[in-house]
């Protein structure tokens, strides 16, 4: 059983960013432009001198990236877990090939991997946050970033109160939004980072704040997506094209995709697979029948109401006195609530069976909110190219090499 989340014993409006939340309002225009290309790019993992490299390639105007960033300091070595650090390692294109042997080997009775690390005569780094931290390279376009599976909840939590802070970086999150006005197209960017991990789900781990994580991973929680809809809901406008930023995929996890639908979002832009093609996909496109689709979000749901199951004896107490979570909470579990509980029949997205009307707004989600899932960064991207009201797509991967046949 999970400790719930810390207690807030102070807080903003309902809905509001959290105290000491840096940043704009959800509802502030950042860009106005003509047309524009928006480059969008999964794991980085600390290389940040190639989103420049990669803006120039892709003749970007903006970056979208959905996390493993790399938000690790000077002193996060220390808190990252033995096992994550050599997830880390493995996909690191930072460190040398000595680096990576001494990382992955087995340390010696009484000797950790860190004081292994330390006795090498090469410079470590996990990530090239600190030299943009500390002005020695710049951001040449904005991005807009959320956490990844494996970040340093410390670190972010320095950005969230404006303790860091890097020109043009925009972390968004579920206090935060942002939009882009370019093209003729208002995009609404709705941000949710770190991993999706049921048991995880009402733990907030060493996070100080609401952002969770610890030992070098990060999740997301119940009332990060309670504050994500009321954010959503804050800023909706129909006229608003909305993007769904996440690092797990929607297509994997029933939660994130009956979120997407919740959050009214046209589109989904994830990583986090570690694959060497992008993919772009609906669900009408990937699922046989209603029902295929209504049986995932099924699982899901069961999964979920599991661990509410067991938890909601500490977590109700808890959050009885805080009115901000309570409706965060609730916000969580309407949502879950609408999910169908089995895979028979009637709406794909739970209730009765539907009507006319009803169904025909089933469908329209069901066929037109469109994922893409993208590659690592260094093997591909994607590009939106938004102009007279239009949003364009060019994907390029590196792709296998088949040369051994």
């Amino acid at each position: 059983m999970h400790p719930p989340l810390p207690q807030q014993t102070q807080g903003p409006p309902i809905g509001g960013p959290h105290p000491g939340a840096a940043g704009l309002p959800p509802n502030t225009r950042l860009m106005e432009k003509q047309g524009a290309r928006v480059l969008c790019i999964a794991d980085v993992r600390g290389s940040l001198r190639s989103l420049n490299e990669l803006a120039k390639q892709a003749n970007a105007d903006y970056i979208i990236h959905t996390g493993d960033f790399g938000f690790y300091d000077s002193s996060s070595l220390d808190r990252i877990a033995d096992k994550t650090l050599r997830h880390v390692a493995l996909y690191s294109p930072l460190l040398s090939e000595t680096q990576r042997k001494i990382i992955q080997a087995t340390s010696p009775p009484g000797m950790t991997i860190k004081q292994r690390l330390q006795q090498s005569n090469e410079p470590f780094m996990l990530s090239e946050l600190p030299l943009f931290l500390e002005k020695q390279y710049t951001l040449d376009v904005p991005v807009y970033t959320v956490w990844g599976a494996c970040e340093d909840v410390r670190v972010l939590e320095k950005f969230r109160s404006a303790e860091y802070k890097i020109d043009k970086l925009h972390i968004i999150d579920e206090s935060s939004s942002r939009l882009l006005d370019v093209g003729g197209v208002k995009l609404r960017l709705l941000g949710l980072g770190g991993a999706v991990v049921m048991h995880k789900l009402f733990d907030n781990g060493e996070g100080k704040t609401t952002i969770a994580g610890g030992q070098g991973t990060m999740w997301t929680t119940v009332l990060q997506m309670g504050e994500l809809i009321d954010t959503a809901n804050r800023v909706y406008d129909p006229m608003e094209t909305r993007i769904f930023v996440t690092h797990a995929s929607p297509a994997r996890d029933g939660l994130l995709n009956q979120l997407s639908i919740t959050l009214k979002a046209d589109f989904s832009i994830s990583g986090g697979l570690h694959f060497r093609y992008g993919s772009s996909y609906n669900e009408f496109s990937v699922n046989p029948t209603y029902d295929a689709y209504r049986g995932k979000l099924a699982a899901s749901k069961a999964s979920f109401n599991d661990v509410w199951e067991t938890v909601k004896g500490e977590v109700q107490p808890a959050i009885a006195q805080n009115q901000i979570q309570q409706t965060y909470l609730d916000n969580t579990l309407a949502f879950v609530d609408k999910m169908p509980s089995s895979a028979n029949a009637g709406s794909p997205f739970g209730g009765p069976a539907a009507g006319a009307a009803s169904s025909a707004a089933d469908e329209a989600a069901f066929k037109n909110q469109w994922n893409f899932n993208l590659a690592d960064a260094a093997f591909g991207y994607l590009i939106l190219e938004i102009e007279n009201g239009r949003v364009a797509t060019e994907m390029r991967a590196q792709g296998f090499n088949f040369s051994h046949r």
